[in-house]
């Protein structure tokens, strides 16, 4: 069976937002085929977000935050999402000290995308995209994951892999 590709977040290079106002670390981009981009982004103070015409975007709070979507405030804590477009005017800010995120953004006409949660490995859906570790721990049968770091199994035939753990999920799923 072909491993399946395991990114731990210490490795991941911080990077700066388009507008400069916020950091993310890129777990699977674009530019790597199949119109979608996965990235956990920290925000540490009021931060607005770039405009990315023409995509659609799904943004899960890893620890507790406050968005402002095109003027109405929108809190999500710990596991909880909320999906915009890429042209809405979005502001966040964190709810501690910092925050971070998991954002799921993919092109206008590409398949629609999904972020789940799944407290056990058992209930992650298959066939899934991407795992990313919120909290817990994960096996994939040759690599233990702890938090924040994920799994891409878009990559293998039919998208599966033994996966074995407890915790919270962040689960990324072609839409019914």
């Amino acid at each position: 069976m072909t491993s399946a590709r395991v990114l731990r977040y210490d490795d991941l290079e911080p990077l700066p937002w388009r507008n400069g106002q916020g950091v993310t670390r890129t777990l699977r981009a674009m530019t790597d085929g199949g119109d979608w981009a996965l990235s956990i982004a920290t925000i540490e103070g009021p931060a607005e977000f770039s405009v990315i015409p023409s995509t659609q975007r799904v943004q899960l709070a890893i620890e507790a935050v406050r968005l402002e979507i095109d003027g109405v405030e929108v809190r999500l804590d710990s596991g909880e999402q909320v999906r915009f477009t890429g042209e809405q005017r979005v502001t966040g800010a964190s709810a501690a000290e910092s925050s971070r995120v998991l954002n799921l953004m993919y092109a206008d006409g590409a398949p629609e995308l999904r972020l789940v949660v799944a407290p056990t490995a058992a209930q992650i859906p298959r066939p899934a995209e991407a795992v990313v570790v919120l909290a817990g721990s994960l096996e994939t049968g040759d690599e233990a994951l702890g938090p924040l770091d994920a799994v891409l199994l878009s990559e293998l035939p039919d998208h599966v892999c033994d996966l074995a753990g407890r915790g919270l999920f962040g689960v990324v799923l072609l839409r019914d």
